[in-house]
């Protein structure tokens, strides 16, 4: 049994693993990782977009039926510049809002013919286009119906 310790074990003879071994595990796992790392990017950007194309779309039917319920109109006023809006009853500022941080317009622009979007005291839209929005590589759109239609999101079928 000594013998048998002894030969695993001998002068001059390094047991473990050869430094060409251990930079082969190193390059696979940084590798690894660096494509994990990209992926739950690109992930939480695309949950940044859906999630503010949502809540644009739940605002706007909001605003829609505040409209229907009140004696005043509401709008919801778009920067075509950039990524703020606000809803407005009348001439009274309900909340000011912007897009989740990397999300955007196509372009800098809306796809309506004008950037303030009006519903009348019976819920009429006043305006029809597309709003999409980008987060660079994914594109959402939300759908607006002039007259009582709802307002639609580009991933719903």
């Amino acid at each position: 049994m000594g013998d048998v310790f002894c030969r695993h074990f001998r002068p001059g003879d390094h047991g473990g693993f050869s430094l060409l071994e251990v930079m082969v595990v190193l390059s696979l796992s940084a590798i690894s990782v660096v494509m994990l790392t990209g992926s739950l990017v690109s992930l939480e950007r695309g949950m940044a977009l859906r999630a503010t194309a949502s809540t644009l779309l739940a605002q706007l039917r909001a605003m829609q039926n505040l409209a229907s319920t009140s004696d005043s109109f509401t709008e919801v006023w778009l920067d075509p510049y950039d990524t703020g809006y606000r809803l407005l009853q009348g001439t009274q500022t309900l909340e000011s809002d912007a897009f989740a941080l990397g999300v955007n317009y196509v372009d800098g622009y809306l796809q309506l013919p004008v950037h303030v979007i009006s519903y009348d005291n019976l819920g009429n839209a006043q305006v029809a286009g597309v709003i999409r929005l980008t987060d660079g590589q994914r594109e959402d759109d939300v759908r607006l119906y002039m007259g009582t239609g709802w307002q639609t999101g580009g991933w719903t079928a």
